[in-house]
């Protein structure tokens, strides 16, 4: 399994040097896509709601990069000043979300998250064979 970030940033400000040196703490390299079929098959997915179309709601994103990327960590990148439902952007399959802009720490914190879940499952696929 690749260890890939793909950063669909839309119209936001995201800086990928930030998080391309964090995620290479962790091996992991980062790629921009501007849309879903870019997007591939990514593990982690950092995104703006708008990378999804102009006008996009948070809760329409989260659902189209689910079905899209049925696998992925969906972080959402969202600005301080957005108001975001939470449960119901977790209910629909974001793993985290992320202030914009960027911290250091944050993102750190975020991806060190991403791997404690990865490492969880593949214990379970462990068992489970």
């Amino acid at each position: 399994m690749a260890d890939n970030i793909i950063v669909m940033p839309g119209s936001a400000r995201l800086d990928i040097q930030a998080l391309q040196a964090v995620a290479g703490e962790f091996g992991w390299a980062v790629r921009v896509a501007d849309d879903l079929r870019q997007a591939g098959a990514a593990q982690t997915v950092f995104f703006h709601r708008d990378a999804l179309g102009p006008g996009c709601s948070w809760l329409d994103a989260v659902r189209q990069l689910k079905l899209a990327l049925p696998d992925a960590k969906l972080v959402a990148c969202h600005g301080l000043w957005e108001s975001i439902d939470w449960p119901e952007l977790c209910d629909a399959g974001a793993f985290h979300a992320i202030g914009l802009p960027l911290n250091a720490n944050e993102v750190r914190k975020s991806l060190g998250f991403i791997s404690s879940a990865q490492k969880i499952n593949r214990r379970r696929l462990v068992r489970v064979a």
